[in-house]
C-alpha cells in the first residue's frame, strides 16, 4: 500500500456532515521538503488538519462550532490505547455508581438553565438522562485534555447518529434531527465502551507521543483571525456552503451535556457563515455588483437576496483575513460548492474569485469535482423523499487555488 493510500484510508472518528474529501487535501499539500504551517480557518471536524499532520506539517485550525473544535482536536491527538481504555473503564464505573444516587430532578448537566432542561427532556428519556448526566460528570473530572477530548468524542458518538443512538432522535448526524422514539434504542452505559474502542481503533495517531508534531485547534472566527500577519505558509479550507447545513441544529444534542446552554448555542448558530438567519446586519451596497455579474436575480425574493449579501460579506472578510495571515507568495485553497436557490443557479465560486481579487489573492487555477449524491444530505438528492429543491441544491464543488498577489 502506498503512503497516499494509507493516509487516505484514515477514517473519521465521529459523524460530521459535509466533510472535506481527504484526497483534495492530499493533492494540494506538499508531501516533501520542509514542514509548513498549514491553516484551516474553518476546520470542521479536522480532515485537512489530520492529513496535514500525517504529511509532517504543522496543522493549525480554528472554528466557531464547539463540537467541531472538540472533534478536530480529538482526531489529531496522539493517544495511548491502553491508557485511554483504562480511563474509559474508570469513567464508566464512576458513572454507574453516581447514577444510583441521581434523581430525575437533578439529572441534568451542571448549570443547565430551564430552557436547556426543557430541551433535554424533549430529546432524552428519563433513564438515559440519568446515565448521560453521570457519564458527563465523570468525564469532566479527567485532567488530561487530550484524553478528555477523546472521551467526550466517544460520548458524543452515542448521540450524533443516523438512526440508533441514546437520544429519541433520528438523522442527528446529518443535522436534521427529528424525534422518532419514545424510548431510546440503546442506553449510554451499554454503548460507551464500544464507542471508546471504536475511537481507539480508528485514531490515526494511535500510540504516538502527543508531543510529536502536535496540531493546534482553537476557537476562532475565520472572519477575524487571531494569527499574526504573514505567519502562515498555506491555507486550505472548505467554507460552509450557501444555504446548506445547519451544523448546530444537530450538534447541540451533544453540546448541552458539555456545559453549553441552549441560549449560547443559539448565538453561535445565528452568527455562523452560510446560515439562513443571522443576528448580524449587512450593507447591501458593496456586493451588489458582484451579485449582478454572476446571478440572475429575477426569480429571487428579497429574503434570499439578503442571504447572498450576508454570505458574500462573510466570505469577503474570510478572504481578507487569509490574505493577511499568509506569507508572501503563500497559497490558499478554497473548496467551494455551487448551488441553486428557488431554481436560480448560484455560482458561489465565481463570486469568491471576484471577491478574492479585491482582497489581495490572485487565482492560479480552478477545477471542478462532482459531489457524490449521498455525501451532503439525508435523504440523498436522488431519494424520492428528497424533493426537487433538495435535488437541485448541490451537485458539484469547485477547487480554487489562490496566491497572495
Amino acid at each position: 500500500m502506498s503512503e497516499k493510500e494509507r493516509i487516505l484510508q484514515v477514517s473519521p472518528i465521529h459523524p460530521f456532515p459535509a466533510r472535506m474529501a481527504p484526497s483534495i487535501v492530499w493533492d494540494n499539500l506538499p508531501n516533501y521538503g520542509r514542514p509548513m504551517k498549514i491553516l484551516d480557518p474553518m476546520a470542521g471536524s479536522g480532515t485537512s488538519l489530520v492529513i496535514a499532520k500525517a504529511l509532517g506539517h504543522r496543522a493549525i485550525g480554528c472554528d466557531t462550532d464547539p463540537l467541531a473544535i472538540l472533534l478536530a482536536s480529538a482526531w489529531c491527538s496522539g493517544v495511548s490505547s491502553d491508557i485511554l481504555l483504562r480511563h474509559a473503564n474508570l469513567v464508566l464505573g464512576n458513572a454507574v455508581n453516581l447514577a444510583k444516587k441521581l434523581t430525575l430532578k437533578n439529572a441534568y448537566p451542571t448549570y443547565a438553565d430551564n430552557e436547556t432542561k426543557q430541551f433535554i427532556d424533549f430529546w432524552f428519556d428519563d433513564k438515559n438522562r440519568i446515565q448521560l448526566t453521570a457519564l458527563a460528570n465523570s468525564i469532566s473530572k479527567i485532567s488530561n485534555t487530550s484524553e478528555k477530548n477523546l472521551l467526550w468524542t466517544a460520548f458524543s458518538r452515542m448521540i450524533i447518529t443516523k438512526k440508533i443512538g441514546v437520544s429519541l432522535a433520528m438523522d442527528v448526524s446529518h443535522s436534521r434531527p427529528h424525534r422518532k422514539y419514545e424510548i431510546a434504542p440503546v442506553s449510554p452505559f451499554e454503548r460507551f465502551l464500544d464507542a471508546v474502542e471504536y475511537l481507539v481503533k480508528k485514531a490515526p495517531f494511535r500510540d504516538i507521543d502527543p508531543k510529536v508534531n502536535p496540531a493546534i485547534v482553537v476557537k476562532g472566527d475565520a472572519r477575524a483571525l487571531s494569527f499574526k500577519s504573514k505567519s502562515i505558509d498555506m491555507v486550505i479550507t472548505s467554507p460552509p456552503y450557501l444555504n446548506a447545513l445547519d451544523y448546530i441544529r444537530g450538534h447541540k444534542l451533544s453540546l448541552v451535556w458539555m456545559g453549553y446552554p441552549i441560549k449560547t448555542l443559539r448565538t453561535v448558530r445565528s452568527t455562523n457563515i452560510g446560515v439562513e438567519r443571522s443576528l448580524l446586519s449587512y450593507s447591501t451596497q458593496e456586493f451588489a455588483k458582484v451579485i449582478r455579474q454572476t446571478i440572475d436575480l429575477d426569480n429571487l425574493t428579497s429574503r434570499y437576496h439578503g442571504m447572498l449579501i450576508r454570505y458574500l460579506t462573510d466570505m469577503s472578510n474570510v478572504l481578507k483575513e487569509c490574505s493577511r495571515v499568509l506569507k508572501d507568495n503563500g497559497q490558499a485553497i478554497f473548496v467551494v460548492g455551487n448551488s441553486t436557490i428557488q431554481g436560480t443557479y448560484i455560482n458561489n465560486s465565481e463570486m469568491l474569485i471576484s471577491l478574492a481579487e479585491k482582497r489581495g489573492l490572485k487565482l492560479l487555477s480552478k477545477s471542478s469535482r462532482a459531489l457524490p449524491e449521498s455525501r451532503r444530505y439525508l435523504p440523498p438528492p436522488n431519494s424520492d423523499r428528497a424533493g426537487q429543491q433538495l435535488q437541485n441544491r448541490m451537485r458539484e464543488e469547485a477547487i480554487l487555488q489562490f496566491v497572495v498577489a
